[in-house]
């Protein structure tokens, strides 16, 4: 019995004495922080049923260097819940849905994918979604930034953004 309590000690001593700490584990990800802090998530929702999620992130303010330019840049992820479209015709391209910045439609978008240098950082990824860097063209004095995702008959999500 006394050894076993010896050997415990010791299993103890040596694991608390540890250079690591609990946190130790996590990496640091500046830019998946500054990420997490700029990023909103909503859903269409018609019949108590969630029809479509977006998740967005405000590119300008996590990374002024990058992004700060003539757009107001977006990470966005859209899962459609029953988009049965061509795939040509989801997700960004389904025709039922549009995304609009107070109103105005994007200038330009790419799709995102794993080989992407932003894919790691994506914060609250969706393994469902499809994702987008989007740009609509920057606008004076527009603040808040108003991001909307909307069906032609389902409803819409608004996500309020502080402009950069």
């Amino acid at each position: 019995m006394l050894r076993k309590s010896l050997i415990a000690v010791c299993v103890l001593f040596s694991v608390g004495c540890s250079s690591k700490s609990g946190l130790g584990i996590f990496s640091s990800d500046s830019l998946y922080e500054k990420g997490l802090e700029y990023t909103h998530v909503g859903d269409i929702v018609n019949s108590f049923e969630t029809k479509a999620i977006l998740n967005a992130t405000y590119l300008n303010s996590t990374d002024s260097d990058k992004y700060n330019d003539q757009f107001q840049n977006f990470l966005v992820g859209i899962y459609i819940t029953e988009d049965n479209e061509e795939i040509e015709n989801k997700f960004l391209n389904n025709k039922k849905y549009l995304l609009t910045l107070n109103g105005s439609d994007f200038n330009k978008s790419r799709d995102l994918n794993v080989s992407d240098d932003l894919w790691d950082h994506i914060p609250l990824k969706n393994p469902h979604a499809k994702y987008y860097v989007i740009s609509f063209k920057k606008k004076e004095n527009l603040t808040p930034l108003l991001l909307e995702y909307s069906h032609q008959s389902l409803g819409k999500v608004t996500l309020s953004f502080q402009a950069e």
